[in-house]
This record gives structure tokens, sequence and C-alpha cells, in this order.
């Protein structure tokens, strides 16, 4: 991976701990977004089950 996937990988929100992490394995840039983004989404569905987990919880005498 070159300075300037490096680069756009960090402008995309990785950290440089994701990146290194990832480029060992061999994943590429856009495998790199790819799992970056894909993370994203299971922690947006975590926190909406967490969020009605709480909702469920206060409603429930």
């Amino acid at each position: 991976m070159n300075k300037q996937d490096h680069d756009e990988l960090l402008n995309q929100g990785l950290t440089q701990q994701e990146i290194d992490s990832l480029a060992q394995k061999d994943f590429t840039k856009e495998e790199i977004m790819q799992a970056h983004l894909y993370n994203n989404e299971i922690k947006k569905g975590s926190n909406f089950i967490a969020w009605l987990v709480d909702i469920i919880t206060w409603l429930t005498p």
C-alpha cells in the first residue's frame, strides 16, 4: 500500500492500528474500506438494539 492510499484511509476515519492490522493480513485498500464500513453498520445496529432494550426495560414494571 502506498502513502496516498494510507492517507486516504486515515481520512476515511480509520485508525493507524486498524490500517496496520488489516494491511499485515494482505487486505487491499478497498477491502479495508469495506471492512470499516461493515463495522460501522454493525455498531449502528448494536446501538439501536441497546436503545430498544433500554426502552423496553423502562416500560416494563
